[in-house]
């Protein structure tokens, strides 16, 4: 348990120095903030009205721990774009990438674990080829790449599906898939590797001497033996696609937190900016967190820690 209780207090210092990271980073980025609410024709006057306003003309740490004050008391802020109301944005553009998101999660571990035990249990086969071609090409290819590889093949070209949208099964389909592929073949690549090591080990051998089908070994005591560090990477599936997330719902239109947020960088949109990017870091955070615990409990050694 002090292995549980030290990741937390570790988690909780890597949140508030991100915070800060992020608030500083975006203020002093350059660019002006006021020319994503204010016209072109807006004189000086009503420029330095406006910074006064919002806090842009006291000093920076200042403007961070009234930020920061806000956000804990409740009051996220609005767009200073179109004035929106932030967490309006957060529950709308939230669950749009929740739900991306977690179908994608979901694919790693739906193809990528049974892929693994095949290519495990097949070893060296042409099955174990094939599914560790598949794993490589995975990896190799960019995110982005592939991104745009199937908006060509399947929707361009074979009309299959749509290019862009929100937010039906046949508009998710595309993004999931692409989101979710580096993972799968991680996954598959860790599954295989995991599997092998528990295969060679001592305790199957006596399994095997007393009666016990292959099949339930594999399937039972193999399998939860090397569910240990699938799940110790559970954590880094998710912080993997929130990163690719960004460059996904940009490039296939899905109106997520992360096309928000892009938008927000690009129109100097600083409220929705800092929020969205404390909102991507902290779920990246509470992931590895998670993982951590998951592992934790996972394996009894370290329970005893």
């Amino acid at each position: 348990m002090r292995r549980i209780a030290g990741r937390t207090i570790y988690t909780l210092i890597v949140l508030f120095v991100s915070s800060i990271a992020v608030f500083y980073a975006i203020r002093l980025s350059g660019g002006d903030a006021i020319a994503a609410r204010l016209p072109a024709s807006a004189t000086v006057e009503q420029r330095e009205a406006f910074r006064e306003l919002i806090g842009l003309n006291d000093p920076i740490h200042e403007q961070y721990l009234n930020y920061i004050g806000g956000v804990l008391s409740g009051d996220l802020g609005k767009s200073l774009t179109n004035n929106a109301d932030i967490f309006d944005m957060l529950l709308e553009h939230g669950l749009n990438s929740f739900i991306l998101g977690a179908t994608a999660f979901g694919l790693v571990f739906i193809i990528g674990v049974p892929l693994g035990m095949l290519a495990a249990v097949r070893r060296n086969s042409w099955v174990d080829s094939s599914v560790m071609t598949f794993a490589v090409g995975g990896m190799a290819i960019p995110n982005f790449w592939l991104a745009l590889l199937a908006v060509w093949l399947f929707a361009s070209t074979l009309g299959w599906l749509p290019s862009a949208g929100c937010c039906s099964p046949n508009q998710l389909i595309l993004p999931a898939i692409v989101l979710a592929m580096e993972g799968i073949a991680l996954t598959v690549r860790m599954t295989r590797s995991a599997m092998l090591e528990n295969i060679e080990q001592d305790f199957v051998r006596t399994l095997r001497a007393g009666g016990l089908s292959e099949k339930r070994i594999v399937g039972k005591h193999v399998f939860r033996n090397a569910l240990v560090p699938i799940i110790s990477l559970a954590g880094l599936r998710i912080g993997q696609i929130i990163g690719y997330a960004l460059v996904v719902e940009v490039i296939f239109g899905w109106p997520g937190l992360g096309q928000v947020l892009v938008n927000a960088v690009l129109r100097r949109d600083y409220p929705v900016a800092q929020f969205f990017s404390l909102v991507l870091i902290t779920i990246v955070v509470l992931s590895n967190w998670l993982a951590d615990v998951g592992y934790t409990v996972a394996n009894p050694r370290l329970r005893k820690a």
